[in-house]
């Protein structure tokens, strides 16, 4: 990679995680005053037919509704808010470990035993935050369609309603292969060193 190509990523990826870091801190008072606005299954609301007096469609139905409850517990609250500190918190690392990959091949030094480190520290971030921030938010929205009354009437006792993207996982793993890559690239370099 051109040096000067990668200053531009060192560069664009440090305002990304200065960014980052700046849109939590905004984000923290906005979740203490505002309701979230819940994805919902739409079981229990009552909707109007979609599609009625258009003769080109059969059939159609709404799949889920957004809904903003008029207030959220103390623990509700907080959990999104801890929810959205996890999100914050995997794209800023994320973003400072691109930064720092890029300063690398920029001065020319190598990969280091801290950037393999750092790459997959940011992988364990991006996995938990996808696995631990949907099951937060998961949580949440339990409680509160259960208290509004709009939770969805299952057979079994039992059920949650969780959405789990798989991308975050991916990128974790992704994450732990190339920090494995930098470890193996920096032992050869230090093998290769002590034979010179």
């Amino acid at each position: 990679m051109d040096r000067k190509v990668a200053f531009l990523f060192a560069v664009i990826f440090g305002l990304a995680a200065a960014g980052i870091a700046v849109s939590v801190l905004v984000a923290v008072p906005a979740g203490l005053a505002d309701t979230p606005i819940l994805r919902v299954p739409l079981e229990n609301l009552e909707t109007p037919a979609l599609g009625e007096g258009n003769s080109e469609i059969l059939k159609a139905a709404y799949a889920t509704a957004d809904v903003q409850p008029a207030t959220l517990t103390p623990t509700e609250r907080y959990l999104l808010i801890g929810s959205g500190l996890l999100g914050g918190l995997a794209g800023l690392l994320s973003s400072a470990t691109l930064g720092v990959i890029s300063w690398s091949v920029y001065r020319g030094t190598g990969f280091g035993k801290q950037l393999a480190r750092a790459v997959g520290v940011s992988g364990i971030a991006v996995m938990t935050w996808g696995v631990l921030g949907a099951l937060i938010e998961a949580i949440v929205y339990h409680s509160v369609l259960g208290r509004v009354g709009l939770l969805p009437e299952r057979e079994v006792e039992a059920f949650f309603l969780m959405e789990l993207d798989m991308w975050p996982i991916a990128v974790g793993l992704g994450a732990a292969v190339l920090a494995s890559m930098f470890e193996t690239g920096r032992r050869q370099q230090v093998e290769l060193d002590g034979l010179v």
